[in-house]
Formats: C-alpha cells, structure tokens, sequence
C-alpha cells in the first residue's frame, strides 16, 4: 500500500532568479534517488495471532486504520538555474530528490512457530515486499518522467516570467494526478479476492 507521495515545488523557485544569457542550452537535470528499509515488529504462533499483531502495530493508514506494509514517497524539486530562448523563460538546470521508505512487519516469535506457519509466512512476505517494491517501481518512473515535464516548462519573456508558476503549476498537476491514479489502480488489482496476495493472505490467516 502507497502513502500519498509529497510533491514539493517552491513557486517563489520557479519565478525567482531568472538569467538572460546568449544561449541557452538543453536543461540540465538530475534525479537523486535513495530508498530505505525500516521495521515493526510482530508476535504469534499463527496466522490469526500474526494478523491481530499486524492490526495493533502496522503503520497507521487513514483508509485501513493500519496497513501490513507501507510504501511512502517524497518528491522535492529545486530549481537551479532558469534563462531565456527567444521570447521564453526556460529552466537551464533543476535537481530533483526522490525519498522512498518501505516499512515491512518482521516476526519476532518465528522460531517458535510450527513449520507450516513459517512458510506460510515466507510466501505471504514475499509478495508483500513485491507488491511495495512495484509502488517504489511507479513512483521512480513518475519521478523521471516529472524530470522531462520540468525540463519543457516555459513562461513568457513579454510578461517578466511571472507565468511561469501558472504553467507549471497547471503541468505538473496533472502529472501528480495521473501518477495517484496509477498507484491507486495497482492497490485495486492486489486487492481483488483473485489476486495472488489476498490467496497467500487467506492461507496464512488458516496457519496454525
């Protein structure tokens, strides 16, 4: 499950410190990624007493109360460096940094368990850490292709560059929204009763 990413793009940086050089060449950007692992801890014998563990000590989610495992996302973007194209105000250089955490249940009591519980498990945990590895899929993808979208953006020399925000802004919506939808979409398809991880989920829960 995906927390709802941030999005930070200071407007004073998108309309502050604009240059007027003779030539302005192709944008220049990077994209800073850097992903982290953190834990909880869970007890019990078997699925029941593991899920009730889950319940009491997942990360909190405003939808579910507490998620199994979480994918959260923090997208920061600095512009650099803008100049001038003919009549347009263009960005020459940004940096984008991309944050990702993953928080994953580690089961404490797992020696004490019986062997069908602790396979049990291991599949179950398999695919959860997929399914979270596929949001931090989606969002490196939506982080480099908001990289491409920032390196377009415009705004009129004729106007002193104050619409630069305008656009942007408008631009950059959209992106963000089309990027929710498609990490909303993704928990849908895993959520369905069909979905491998809703069958691993059942047949952990029937461990004991």
């Amino acid at each position: 499950m995906v927390k709802l990413s941030r999005l930070a793009v200071a407007a004073t940086l998108l309309t502050a410190l604009i240059t007027a050089p003779a030539m302005v060449t192709p944008a220049d950007a990077k994209v800073i990624i850097k992903e982290r692992t953190k834990y909880y801890s869970v007890t019990g014998r078997d699925g029941k007493s593991l899920f009730r563990s889950i319940r009491q000590r997942g990360p909190k989610h405003r939808m579910t109360g507490h998620a199994i495992a979480t994918t959260t996302t923090s997208i920061k973007v600095r512009i650099m460096k803008f100049g001038i194209r003919g009549r347009n105000c263009v960005v020459e250089s940004l940096n984008e940094f991309v944050d990702i955490t993953y928080k994953y249940p580690r089961w404490r009591d797992r020696n004490r368990a019986k062997p069908n519980v602790r396979k049990a498990w291991d599949a179950f945990e398999a695919r959860v850490e997929k399914h979270e590895e596929t949001h931090g899929r989606i969002s490196r993808e939506y982080a480099r292709s908001l990289e491409k979208k920032l390196k377009t953006l415009f705004g009129r020399k004729s106007k002193g560059c104050k619409d630069f925000g305008k656009f942007s802004e408008r631009r950059l919506k959209q992106a963000y929204v089309g990027y929710l939808k498609r990490q909303r979409n993704f928990d849908i398809r895993e959520g369905s009763a069909r979905s491998r991880i809703r069958r691993l989920q059942a047949a952990l829960l029937e461990a004991n």
